[in-house]
């Protein structure tokens, strides 16, 4: 099986950097963004298998992100897990309501992040056949 490419868009420079660090040591091909528009544009660009997007961004904040997103052709079908700082009292379902297929939120167990980004990769898989 080819590595899962996933894309991590995040403003947290320390966290982006550690968390592709962790994921590259489980065999996942990374790639970052720190703001909004770059994120777009990498998703663009690189096709990713799984999009981690914050929600707490200067400028254009991840819900926006998400929307256009979702809205374009070439994203769209691409999942999306919020993964956040700020607890939301219904984050998960919030997520869901906005077109993101999960959510995590920060600090998170790195070995449940893996298992999250390798189910839903998989799922995907199944459902595409």
């Amino acid at each position: 099986m080819s590595k899962i490419k996933v894309l991590i868009i995040d403003d947290e420079k320390l966290l982006v950097k550690s968390t592709l660090l962790a994921l590259n040591c489980y065999d996942f091909e990374t790639f970052s963004a720190l703001d909004g528009p770059q994120g777009l544009q990498k998703a663009v660009e690189i096709v990713p298998e799984i999009i981690l997007l914050d929600i707490m961004m200067p400028g254009m904040d991840g819900w926006e992100v998400l929307k256009k997103l979702k809205e374009s052709p070439q994203t769209a079908r691409i999942p999306v897990i919020i993964f956040t700082a700020k607890e939301y009292s219904n984050g998960y379902a919030l997520a869901l309501k906005q077109g993101a297929i999960d959510y995590i939120a920060k600090p998170f167990e790195l070995e449940e992040l893996v298992r999250m980004l390798t189910m839903h990769v998989l799922q995907g898989d199944k459902n595409a056949a």
